[in-house]
C-alpha cells in the first residue's frame, strides 16, 4: 500500500504543481484556486486509501490577532492547513525555499523563513514579520521545530516563548494525530485523522506555565 500511495500522491502532486504555475502571476485571492486544487488532490488520494478527516472546533481557525501553534507529525497538515485557513503564513526553515518548484510556491504564498544559522538576528526578524502578519492573516508555527513520530513529545523550542512574549497575543494550540495514519516514513494506514483546535492560551503567563500548557494542549491527541 505504501508504494501505491507514494506513486499516486507524488505523480498527481507533480501534475497539479505544474498546472498551478499558471496561477503565479495572480494575487492570492485568485491564486487560492490553485492552492485549494492542490489540497483537494491530496484529500482525493487519501480517500482512495480510506483515510478520513475530522476537524474539531474549526471556528477557532477564524480567530484574528493570534498565533497558531501546531503539533507536526506529517506532510498532511502542511498541505491541509492551506484550506483550513485563509492565506496562512507558516514559519518554516529557510532551506525549504530552495526546493525546486515547491520553494517557488512558498515564496509566492509569503511564508516566514527562519535562518537558523543567524541565531538571535533571525529570531528578531521572525518576530517582526509575525507581529505584522498576525494582524491580518493567520500565522502558524510548529513549536517542536520538526516532524515527530506519533507518541513522541519532545521539548518545545525556546523561540516559541520569545514570540509569545514579544507579540503579547493569544496562542491557539492545535493538536492532531496525523502521524498515526501518514507518518514520516509514508507507511500509511486507514483511519480517521483528527485535528483539534484548543482554547487560546492568553498572554501574560510565565515561561514555564506557558510551555507546560502549550505542550500539554498540542499533545492531547498524541496517545
Amino acid at each position: 500500500m505504501r508504494f501505491s500511495f507514494l506513486i499516486l500522491f507524488y505523480l498527481t502532486t507533480a501534475i497539479v504543481l505544474i498546472i498551478s504555475l499558471m496561477g503565479l502571476p495572480f494575487k492570492y485571492k485568485n491564486f487560492r484556486f490553485f492552492v485549494i486544487f492542490f489540497t483537494n488532490n491530496m484529500k482525493w488520494v487519501l480517500r482512495i486509501f480510506n483515510i478520513r478527516i475530522k476537524v474539531i472546533n474549526p471556528d477557532l481557525a477564524n480567530l484574528k490577532g493570534c498565533l497558531f501553534a501546531s503539533k507536526h507529525q506529517s506532510m498532511f497538515e502542511t498541505i491541509y492547513f492551506n484550506q483550513l485557513f485563509y492565506n496562512p503564513a507558516y514559519i518554516l526553515k529557510k532551506e525549504l525555499l530552495s526546493i525546486p518548484l515547491f520553494g517557488t510556491y512558498l515564496k509566492k504564498l509569503g511564508m516566514i523563513a527562519i535562518d537558523r544559522s543567524q541565531g538571535i538576528q533571525s529570531l528578531r526578524y521572525v518576530n517582526e514579520q509575525t507581529a505584522e502578519y498576525v494582524e491580518y492573516r493567520p500565522v502558524i508555527i510548529f513549536p517542536e521545530g520538526t516532524r515527530t513520530t506519533y507518541g513522541e513529545e519532545p521539548d518545545l523550542k525556546p523561540g516559541i516563548f520569545s514570540m509569545y512574549k514579544s507579540l503579547n497575543k493569544p496562542v491557539v494550540p492545535i493538536a492532531l494525530n496525523t502521524g498515526l495514519y501518514w507518518p514520516k516514513n509514508n507507511k500509511i494506514k486507514s483511519g480517521e485523522i483528527l485535528i483539534e483546535f484548543k482554547e487560546p492560551i492568553q498572554p501574560g503567563l510565565s515561561k514555564q506555565e506557558f510551555l507546560n500548557q502549550l505542550k500539554k494542549a498540542i499533545n492531547s491527541l498524541n496517545h
